[in-house]
């Protein structure tokens, strides 16, 4: 009699493939960064019975491409591919941001093949090659802070959105430069496998905190610490350590060593506004990204950025953003925060 051999094994997902376009003088962190999230989320990461990804450093000629910083790059041809199979083209940016490199036939090939793959990405000043190849049309789009008013001038058609970190519009995603790259494609990844997995592979390379597409690219914590005295620059430092706390003009002084009188005078000169107004941002920014993350309630947050009560802190909080926290959570929550952000929030 004859014995049958069942299978239980689920067969394998296919792999979504993601292709990068890349030319000479692209900037080599462009295309690198947002390779290195798909790769380590495929190999690491991906969950059981999620899609990973087959990830394609291409170009027009299929011949090696030198980078902005001198890195070269091995590419496969563009014409070699199955277009229709392309689950992302990424078409990264290049330098400097006031003049940005826009290929003519990189722009030519996008205006023919761009439309087809299921979702479109520019990072940086690659917003400009998808602007010139009309691949844009009514959807919203960033830049680097550089390039937007240049942007602007040579598209004045585009809806351009200044200071976003990462913006997504009908299949259309668009970031800022460099490391707003990593942001995007974790963003994607969270889109396509889920939140557990995109903060995994987030705290896998390393990168400080996962933002949401619609913070600011220039954050309050870097702005502040890239003050040209470091005595103030260790301070900011500290202060976003110690957000909870009564940060009294006696208390700031004592940590930089001065009189209450030498150090208001001296904060004045050098930063141009007040301690207090810092102290403000700081904890504004703090507050924005806890109550997108989902991962406290009102009372927590308040509590741990130094607003005290959740009275208190909405105040504040429409006052800065112009809708509540509850409408901006609705907004822009991306889920539960992961138990090593937790406890690093809880620790504030």
């Amino acid at each position: 009699m004859a014995t049958s051999i069942s299978n239980n094994t689920a067969p394998p997902v296919p792999l979504r493939t993601i292709v990068i376009l890349a030319f000479d003088d692209v900037t080599a962190s462009d295309v690198s960064g947002v390779a290195d999230v798909f790769a380590i989320a495929t190999r690491f990461i991906r969950p059981a019975g999620n899609s990973g990804y087959h990830v394609v450093v291409a170009s027009v000629d299929g011949t090696p491409i030198r980078t902005s910083s001198g890195l070269t790059f091995t590419t496969t041809a563009l014409s070699s591919l199955d277009i229709d199979a392309i689950d992302t083209l990424v078409v990264p940016g290049g330098g400097p941001p006031q003049d940005p490199p826009v290929p003519i036939k990189v722009v030519d090939w996008l205006s023919r093949e761009g439309h087809r793959p299921k979702r479109l990405c520019g990072i940086c000043t690659g917003t400009f090659l998808l602007a010139e190849a009309r691949l844009v049309g009514n959807r919203r789009v960033t830049t680097h802070w550089q390039s937007t008013d240049v942007l602007m001038k040579r598209y004045p058609e585009v809806s351009i959105e200044p200071d976003r970190v990462y913006l997504q519009d009908r299949g259309l995603w668009t970031s800022a430069g460099f490391t707003a790259g990593f942001d995007l494609a974790l963003a994607i990844l969270e889109e396509d496998q889920g939140y557990a997995a995109a903060m995994e592979t987030a705290k896998s390379i390393v990168v400080f905190v996962k933002r949401a597409g619609e913070e600011a690219q220039l954050s309050a914590a870097l702005t502040t610490q890239s003050v040209a005295d470091r005595q103030f620059s260790r301070l900011h430092a500290w202060i976003i350590e110690h957000l909870s706390e009564n940060l009294t003009i006696e208390v700031l002084a004592e940590q930089v060593g001065m009189a209450p009188r030498t150090f208001t005078r001296r904060y004045a000169e050098q930063m141009g506004s007040t301690p207090a107004k810092t102290i403000h941002s700081l904890r504004m920014e703090a507050v924005m990204r806890a109550v997108a993350d989902r991962g406290f309630s009102l009372k927590q947050i308040a509590r741990n950025c130094g607003f005290g009560d959740v009275q208190n802190l909405r105040r504040h909080f429409v006052r800065h953003c112009g809708i509540s926290p509850e409408q901006y959570r609705r907004n822009f929550a991306v889920g539960e925060l992961g138990s090593s952000a937790k406890e690093s929030f809880a620790m504030l």
